[in-house]
C-alpha cells in the first residue's frame, strides 16, 4: 500500500529533461548515466527527472545531433570527448547545446541547473527585475493592487511577470497597471515603492515576489 507522500506525489505533473551522453569509454558513459538518472527535482506542482536518450563511447557525431533534435530542449553531454565539426555545425544551426566536461560533478551540476529551468520555467523575455509585496490594497473599480518595493532592476508596465510564493509559481501574467504613489507610470526602479496590478490575478499576499520579464 502506498504512503500518503506517494499519493501526493502522484498528483504532481511529471516532466523529463532529456540528455544524450557521449564519453571517452563505455564505463564512464554508464557511470555518468546512472548518476544522472538518480537526479530528481520537485516542488509543490511538478517533479523533474532525467531521461538519457543515448549513452555510449565516442565523439559527438551528426547522428547524435539528429537524435537530440527529435526531442525539444535535449542537452548533449560530451565527457572527455570532442564533437566532430559536422556535429558542431548541426548543433549550432538547430540550437542544441553541447556541454564539454572532464569532471563528473561538473556535468551533474550543469544538468541540475537545466532541470531547475524545466521545474520553474520563466516567462518569455529577458529578466529585468523584481518586487516584493508589502501590503495589498483594494481600489474600487480596479481590484486588488500589490503595494510593493522594487528590490532589484526595474519593472515595466506591460511586462510579462510571474508571481512567486516561496518556491511556488502562483501565476504568469502581465502588468496591467503600475503606480508610483497615485500616478500611473511606465517604469519603476530598484529601491522605489509602487502599486502593481496584474491581468487576471488579485490574490496577492505580503512577501510574494513579482518577477518582471520584457521581450
Amino acid at each position: 500500500m502506498g504512503s500518503v507522500a506517494d499519493a501526493f506525489g502522484q498528483s504532481k505533473e511529471r516532466r523529463e529533461m532529456c540528455v544524450l551522453v557521449k564519453a571517452d569509454v563505455q564505463g564512464s558513459a554508464e557511470a555518468l548515466t546512472r548518476a544522472l538518472q538518480e537526479l530528481v527535482l520537485e516542488n509543490d506542482e511538478a517533479i523533474v527527472t532525467v531521461k538519457v536518450l543515448v549513452s555510449e563511447a565516442g565523439e559527438v557525431s551528426k547522428s547524435d545531433i539528429a537524435i537530440a533534435s527529435v526531442t525539444p530542449d535535449t542537452t548533449v553531454i560530451a565527457f572527455s570527448v570532442p564533437a566532430s565539426f559536422a556535429a558542431m555545425e548541426d548543433a549550432r544551426v538547430q540550437n542544441i547545446p553541447i556541454g564539454y566536461y572532464n569532471i563528473v560533478y561538473d556535468a551533474i551540476e550543469s544538468v541540475e541547473s537545466r532541470m531547475q529551468e524545466v521545474l520553474s520555467p520563466t516567462p518569455e523575455g529577458e529578466y529585468t527585475g523584481s518586487a516584493t509585496v508589502q501590503e495589498v490594497f483594494n481600489i474600487g473599480g480596479t481590484g486588488n493592487i500589490a503595494g510593493s518595493r522594487c528590490t532589484d532592476g526595474i519593472l515595466r508596465k506591460g511586462g510579462n511577470v510571474r508571481v512567486m510564493r516561496g518556491d511556488k509559481i502562483l501565476i504568469e501574467s502581465k502588468i496591467r497597471t503600475l503606480r508610483s504613489f497615485k500616478s500611473e507610470t511606465d517604469l519603476i526602479e530598484a529601491g522605489n515603492e509602487c502599486g502593481i496590478g496584474l491581468i487576471d490575478f488579485e490574490d496577492f499576499q505580503p512577501e510574494d515576489v513579482v518577477e518582471c520579464y520584457v521581450e
